[in-house]
């Protein structure tokens, strides 16, 4: 047997990876079913992020989608939060509240899908 093939047996015969999202996401709720005034812990993707001024601090806003709908993500203070940019897949968790007449959570803990390279 050649070397390349006794690798490619033994990269056969390693047991798969768990799949990191999926366990990222568990006990997450859809975007749809998420309540203000509650504590919630979502998944999804951010679709778009923006610096904004509030009460004359810098604050990172972004958009977490999943495929039921969209939750403004809100760090205040932050111009820049290293890992979050459009595409990335987290999971925040935090009280839902109001920002800009939309449901948000703001200063969220967070946890970002590892990208490989």
């Amino acid at each position: 047997m050649t070397p390349l093939a006794r690798l490619l047996k033994r990269r056969e015969e390693i047991e798969p990876e768990v799949d990191d999202w999926t366990e990222m996401c568990r006990g997450t709720l859809p975007v749809a079913e998420v309540q203000w005034r509650s504590r919630a812990k979502v998944a999804g993707r951010v679709r778009s992020l923006r610096v904004q001024p509030w009460a004359g601090v810098p604050t990172l806003e972004g958009t977490l989608v999943d495929d039921t709908g969209g939750i403004s993500v809100v760090f205040l203070g932050r111009r820049h939060v290293p890992g979050i940019r459009p595409g990335t897949k987290m999971v925040v968790e935090g009280m839902v509240g109001d920002h800009a007449g939309r449901l948000a959570m703001l200063n969220p803990n967070y946890r970002l899908l590892a990208v490989h390279e």
